[in-house]
């Protein structure tokens, strides 16, 4: 049997008045990095969170004052004018129409027209692999009149509203008249998924794209009237036979 070396007793109590203090302090420490740290941590995101926000209403203020220096009605002018040159969305009677007006004003006979409008997104629906930036509708028409007419009927395709091009022409001579096949492209603006960044700048309008805006405002819609043709369906009364 190990006997206590009593020599030693005095020695290890006189830390006893450490203990106490010592246990505290280590308690202090564990509560710091458990409670405390956190709640520091999320105080100092919150700090950075306030400090973005603020630079980016200093971003937003020089944006507004930006836009406050343009003329309004100016602006409403052009977009108006831009919107009907290339419309945010695909409208398959109008471009009918359109197409209808302009066959006749050029003295033409319209033998056949269609309208490819595609299909229309959806949630399910299965996403292209390259979104088109100008997506567009394709149309084909069979026309028959003077070659001259139908010369005049191309070149106004390509300086009316909505924005047409034409993409290839058949021709097949009977005599003096001709009959063709054309083939057209009209054009509309993709919808923006997102709202541009707060960040991103304001650009202005540059010489080039100013010189692109004086040529398509000079776009007109066909002289004559581009009435919707009208659709019907079922009978007036569905109990006549």
């Amino acid at each position: 049997m190990i006997k206590p070396d009593i020599k030693k007793l005095p020695e290890a109590s006189q830390f006893r008045e450490f203990l106490f203090p010592g246990i505290v302090i280590i308690l202090i420490v564990i509560t710091a990095v458990t409670v405390l740290k956190p709640k520091i941590d999320s105080l100092f995101e919150i700090r950075q969170g306030v400090a973005k926000q603020k630079k980016e209403l200093g971003q937003l203020s020089q944006k507004s004052a930006v836009l406050e220096g343009y003329d309004q009605n100016e602006l409403k002018n052009r977009t108006e004018k831009l919107l009907k040159v290339l419309p945010v969305e695909k409208d398959g009677p109008l471009i009918v129409a359109t197409m209808r007006s302009l066959v006749s004003e050029n003295n033409l006979e319209l033998i056949s027209l269609g309208v490819n409008v595609g299909e229309l997104a959806t949630e399910s629906a299965e996403p292209t692999k390259k979104e088109e930036t100008v997506p567009s509708l394709k149309i084909a028409l069979d026309v028959a009149g003077e070659l001259g007419d139908l010369y005049n009927f191309l070149s106004s395709v390509e300086s009316i509203t909505p924005i047409m091009r034409v993409d290839k022409v058949g021709i097949s001579r009977e005599g003096t008249s001709v009959e063709s096949q054309v083939s057209l492209s009209n054009y509309f603006l993709a919808m923006p998924k997102e709202i541009g960044k707060v960040s991103r700048q304001i650009v202005p309008v540059n010489t080039e794209e100013e010189k692109v805006y004086q040529e398509v405002s000079n776009y007109q819609p066909p002289a004559m009237g581009t009435a919707l043709p009208i659709v019907t369906s079922g009978k007036e009364n569905p109990f006549a036979y």
